[in-house]
């Protein structure tokens, strides 16, 4: 699983829960600007109580949409202030308008708040909104009681309290269930996205092995069926130089499910192994940052080394040097025989000075 995987679910989640949060938003800033507040406030007198109490409404609206939109959540603190601004406002309200059971024109306030809590409190658990509900239904219904209500006056107001907080939690549930199924999604994305790399890897490292044991046909093979036939002499130092290089190779094939974190440098070790069993003494030295080398270019890049550290019997000084951009393996050592064509990816620099040996395999990343 790559970040770019996670951070593409985690976009889709994000996206979701924001047309949500925008949804949600929508329908206070509506009914507060559009449908009954504003009519209210421009038709009907106002007391200047509820007409700050319109206005704190109205700036709690516009910071919740302008926090939603600027940083995609309501930051707790925010949510807790928030609350309590809304429910200070409830009791306000509750306190200066007509104690009518049959809700009036003047009466904008009771929905207004319930829906900027939903929108205040959606990113929390729905035991707190359905708490906020009733603390505010409570509070609006108090001073009814205190005053004195009839029992059908009272069904009348539970009528009303039932259909429109009981939507408002309905709601609530819905989008719980929207957040739900927006992280049930991303994680499947995950888990879809992490299966698909892990078959590609599959495939990949299947072709890899594939394309290594056919490598194997047309060197080791032979070499063994020399010997089985008798063609071959172990005491030949030319034999005996194939077998060094067909061991190095064979132990750069088994060490490839090896967890390296520098897999070129794990290559280079299973050659100097072979060598220094072959009696040569291997001095290894990295510089620089390890890059990713593709394991078919890190073949070709091993391949003139392994068939120079393993001829040597004496000292050998390698050194691998990594530059943002290229890698370059050079190897001193007793001059051998040249080395066999160089890969298509990679360069190969080969001079002999005083009966020693002068090699350097690069490859440039880009």
């Amino acid at each position: 699983m790559t970040d770019v995987d996670a951070g593409r679910a985690k976009y889709l989640e994000k996206r979701l829960l924001f047309a949500v949060r925008v949804v949600l938003l929508g329908v206070p800033l509506v009914i507060q600007f559009g449908v009954y507040g504003l009519h209210f406030l421009v038709t009907q007198p106002v007391y200047g109580v509820e007409l700050a109490m319109y206005l704190v409404l109205a700036v709690i609206g516009v910071s919740v949409a302008a926090i939603s939109l600027a940083r995609g959540r309501v930051p707790a603190v925010a949510r807790v202030v928030g609350a309590v601004a809304l429910l200070v406002c409830s009791v306000v309200l509750s306190a200066v308008l007509s104690l009518d059971p049959v809700p009036r024109a003047e009466h904008w306030s009771f929905s207004l708040i319930g829906w900027y809590a939903l929108a205040l409190l959606f990113d929390t658990r729905l035991f707190w909104f359905a708490l906020f509900v009733v603390a505010h239904t409570t509070i609006s219904v108090l001073p009814l009681v205190i005053n004195g209500i009839t029992v059908e006056d009272f069904s009348a107001v539970a009528v009303i309290v039932v259909a429109v907080s009981g939507f408002q939690v309905g709601v609530a549930m819905s989008a719980l269930a929207v957040r739900r199924i927006s992280a049930s999604a991303a994680q499947r994305s995950l888990r879809l996205e992490a299966a698909a790399v892990a078959e590609e890897a599959a495939a990949a490292a299947a072709r890899n092995r594939a394309w290594r044991y056919a490598d194997l046909q047309t060197t080791t093979i032979p070499l063994l069926e020399g010997f089985a036939r008798n063609e071959l002499d172990p005491r030949d130092p030319g034999v005996r130089h194939r077998c060094a290089v067909e061991a190095a190779r064979m132990r750069r094939l088994f060490g490839e499910n090896d967890k390296v974190d520098d897999r070129l440098v794990h290559d280079l070790g299973a050659i100097i192994d072979v060598a220094e069993r072959l009696g040569a003494s291997v001095h290894l030295s990295v510089r620089g940052t390890p890059l990713t080398v593709p394991e078919r270019v890190r073949h070709q890049l091993v391949a003139p080394v392994s068939e120079a550290v393993v001829s040597a019997r004496s000292a050998v000084r390698l050194t691998v040097m990594y530059t943002p951009d290229r890698v370059r393996i050079g190897v001193r050592c007793a001059a051998t025989d040249p080395s066999p064509a160089p890969g298509a990816d990679v360069e190969v620099t080969r001079s002999v000075r005083d009966g020693q040996l002068w090699l350097e395999v690069s490859w440039r990343s880009r």
